[in-house]
């Protein structure tokens, strides 16, 4: 077989395995297997119960005997019969994830939001709902001001160009293109990342670092079909700016050198239009120049090495890569991303640290793919064995790259840029667990290459032996890549399923296009992209201070404290702060002022902001915190009481510990107090603050700032036996003494129920655990128990969501879906 030939099957064979494991979500053939699976299992209970009546007396191994024999025979007779049962239950497990015409939902929130905007561009001409002064102004996020669009538009304009472009051959639905695009996203990555390690790994070299990276876990989980995003279009780019990069290096003239780094700039200018952190790749080639001009520059002065001519070309390079990479930055994206770098490097430094700067609460910090990861971590989640083997193959790569005279140039550059890429994205996987995803490109291709150097080495050397054995890691290698992809693909399942697509598509028929969706961030997106209607925040909108306000109006058991807080929400954002703010430029006193107007009356909370701020300042915050807001809905669903620890956590806040949190070490203890003092806190707890700051290490600070609350089981049901309700969960509930406890003799501090739409809290003296406990009635008149912590037992969200929000006033059910014991409640709000 020609080397030509063997090349392109190879790259064919990674290519097809990678599309392979990313088209599970188009079918779901996992479910076809469950489906075989579950069929299998009721022949076979069916069998077992029939032989259990027919021969009660016969041993238990003639008893199975005889049902092994019977489930043979009706296997063997019924094939036709047993094929159309599995056929039957595989679409109907399928049918949960894909709309009435059979199309699988898109995959995750974040889809729904950039397909909406690509939805625009194909409208429109442009990705927002409207132009504003030159800005693309997104009118559904951020209600009811809206907010702009920042400058990552590439995967919006590339899409809609070439959904038009498909459009003159075949029309298809929009969102059924973007399901399907990720797979073109990745088969161009693939192949760029073959050719890539081709070059100096060869066909081993190529197929592990394609299945190593394309395969793994973190990242084919993040672009299979119908996970629109930018993920892959992430790791695309910066590989490229390393390859064109390490080509401009080793170029001979001046003329090619400007070409190959004309066209790096050119594609750091594209990623930086692409994603907003697109200045990674920028610093870690700066980062290598700055290193390789300091490597040359010593040995130019101690060890008097003539390489006056290399550091011209390196500096030349340098220079004009930041020169010409900024040129296409503003070409293609503008200003903004230039203005905002500072901020972004300084904000990868505290991305998951609660206590920043500002005095809201950082939601990054309660973002699950943003937490923090330990090396250890780091390597269990590529696969331990195979992460420490492609670290060291990056690590001797490296040293040969700078002992080694006979070194390519072009592999030398590139294990140096890598190796700096390892290092920078192995920091940021510490603060956040997406970041992981990028250290797979510098392992695999190194991974690749080293064991391509290991079989040519043994086989120059004529080893057969030693070569036998490369090949054989090279086949486990590969086999374990596989199988865990496999594994990982048996788990895609888009978050949309039909109860919920059901839902956004009433909210979207029953209720006016004015009306302003109230929930927590995460299903934003739907709420934009399905429902059409506009949001509080959503998932791009996290960061705002919207969250801690949301959080507090779930948290508080005062209806008319959490109605407050929503119409000052729903009438301008957090415009009340900011406005405050403005004036008194105190953001402690500003946030504070405004917590203790809400909820008093107008007259009340006038008097309050009056002794702080200007008559007309005044009147302006006044109608935003009580003027009517426009029509407007809350959303609570099944996934939210695994959120509370997050939310609780956010609603919570003590802005005083914040303030001496970051203030103690810099101002005097009786400033602190005074200052406290001044603004109504109690002098007491100021006391005990300060006393605990100095006790508490800095690891635990985070902690102190504020405190979480939980539910600390599932929703159980109960069955009623002589007037007494045995809980799935254990738990056994007396209605008539309104007792509670569970078979172990646990006793909860407290039992909410209740009574006549009131709810009603009854307190243990004799309790002897952390949590309390609701019981409450469902719809059909069945028992149910949660167990919670006392705090939450009271709150709105635990009324609106258990209690379908019986004696509120202000929230009345309005559209209602249940399966099992899995709730999704729209709620109207009544001002």
């Amino acid at each position: 077989m020609s080397k030509s030939i063997r090349t392109i099957l190879s790259l064919l064979f990674v290519l097809s395995v990678n599309l392979y494991f990313r088209s599970f979500p188009i079918d779901f053939p996992q479910l076809k297997a469950q489906a075989r699976e579950i069929v299998e299992k009721t022949i076979q209970q069916s069998v077992i119960q029939d032989v259990q009546n027919k021969f009660p007396q016969f041993y238990p191994t003639a008893k199975d005997e005889i049902v092994r024999t019977r489930v043979a025979e009706y296997k063997k007779h019924n094939k036709k019969i047993i094929r159309g049962q599995i056929r039957d239950l595989y679409r109907q497990l399928k049918d949960r994830y894909q709309d009435d015409s059979g199309r699988t939902y898109l995959m995750e929130l974040d889809c729904w939001h950039w397909g909406r905007y690509v939805e625009n561009v194909v409208r429109f001409g442009h990705p927002g709902d409207e132009a504003i002064f030159g800005k693309q102004w997104d009118l559904l996020m951020l209600a009811p001001r809206g907010s702009y669009l920042n400058w990552e538009h590439f995967l919006y304009y590339f899409s809609a160009f070439f959904y038009k472009c498909l459009s003159l051959f075949k029309t298809i639905p929009l969102f059924t293109f973007l399901f399907y695009l990720p797979l073109f996203f990745t088969a161009i990555f693939i192949i760029v990342l073959y050719v890539f390690s081709f070059r100096y790994g060869g066909e081993l070299g190529g197929i592990i670092s394609c299945l190593f990276v394309g395969l793994a876990p973190i990242f084919l989980q993040r672009s299979h079909a119908g996970w629109f995003d930018t993920d892959i279009l992430n790791l695309l780019f910066p590989l490229l700016i390393v390859w064109t990069y390490a080509q401009a290096s080793v170029s001979a003239s001046l003329k090619q050198k400007s070409f190959w780094i004309c066209f790096s700039s050119f594609w750091v200018g594209l990623f930086c239009y692409n994603w907003s952190q697109w200045w990674f790749i920028f610093l870690i080639i700066i980062i290598y120049e700055f290193f390789y001009l300091g490597y040359l520059f010593s040995s130019h002065l101690f060890l008097k090495k003539e390489n006056i001519n290399l550091i011209k070309e390196h500096s030349f390079s340098l220079c004009a890569f930041i020169f010409l990479s900024l040129l296409w930055i503003l070409f293609l994206a503008g200003a903004q991303p230039l203005a905002v770098l500072y901020d972004y490097i300084k904000k990868a430094l505290i991305l998951n640290k609660p206590l920043m700067a500002s005095i809201w609460p950082n939601v990054y910090a309660t973002v699950g793919e943003l937490r923090s990861l330990t090396s250890v971590e780091m390597a269990h989640s590529i696969g331990k064995g195979i992460f420490i083997a492609s670290a060291v193959s990056l690590l001797i790569l490296l040293i040969r790259a700078f002992f080694s005279r006979a070194y390519p140039d072009f592999k030398r550059v590139s294990v140096m840029i890598l190796t700096i890429w390892f290092v920078s994205m192995f920091f940021a996987s510490s603060r956040g667990v997406r970041f992981l995803v990028f250290l797979l490109i510098p392992l695999g291709i190194s991974l690749g290459w080293m064991t391509n150097d290991l079989f040519q080495y043994f086989k120059n050397k004529k080893n057969v032996w030693m070569t036998s054995l490369v090949i054989m890691v090279f086949i486990i290698m590969n086999v374990f890549c596989v199988s865990k992809a496999y594994e990982a693909a048996k788990r895609i399942f888009p978050l949309m399923d039909d109860t919920w697509y059901r839902v956004l598509n009433l909210i979207k028929e029953k209720t006016s296009q004015e009306t302003i969706l109230n929930s927590w961030w995460d299903f934003g997106d739907w709420f934009k992209a399905a429902a059409r209607r506009r949001v509080i925040f959503d998932g791009q909108s996290q960061d705002t201070p919207q969250a801690y306000w949301m959080a507090k109006a779930m948290l508080t058991s005062d209806e008319n404290k959490s109605v407050s807080i929503l119409r000052m929400l729903n009438n301008g954002a957090n415009k009340a702060f900011e406005t405050i703010d403005k004036q008194l430029k105190d953001h402690l006193l500003s946030v504070l002022l405004l917590e203790s107007a809400l909820g008093l009356s107008p007259e009340n909370a006038q008097d309050a902001l009056l002794k702080f701020l200007p008559a007309a300042l005044v009147q302006e915050i006044i109608g935003l915190l009580y003027a009517r807001p426009s029509q407007a809905g809350f959303v609570v669903d099944h996934t939210l009481p695994a959120k509370m620890v997050a939310i609780s956590y956010l609603g919570n806040w003590d802005f005083s510990k914040v303030y001496i949190a970051q203030n103690f070490d810099k101002a005097e203890k009786d400033k602190i107090i005074d200052y406290l003092k001044n603004l109504g806190i109690n002098e007491p707890r100021i006391q005990q603050f300060y006393q605990e700051v100095f006790l508490i290490s800095t690891k635990k600070l985070d902690d102190w700032l504020s405190h979480r609350l939980q539910f600390y089981s599932p929703l159980a049901n109960g069955r009623e036996k002589e007037g007494v309700i045995f809980f799935d969960n254990g738990f056994i509930y007396d209605p008539k003494g309104k007792n509670i406890q569970s078979n172990a003799g646990q006793i909860p501090r407290s039992l909410f129920t209740l009574v006549d739409d009131t709810l009603v809290e009854n307190v243990y003296p004799n309790a002897n655990s952390v949590f309390s406990a609701l019981v409450y009635k469902a719809e059909d008149n069945m028992y149910k128990c949660i167990l919670l912590d006392r705090e939450l037992g009271m709150s709105i969200f635990t009324r609106l969501y258990f209690l379908r929000g019986k004696g509120l006033k202000h929230f009345i059910p309005f559209i209602d879906a249940e399966e099992g014991n899995n709730y999704i409640r729209y709620f109207n709000i009544i001002w």
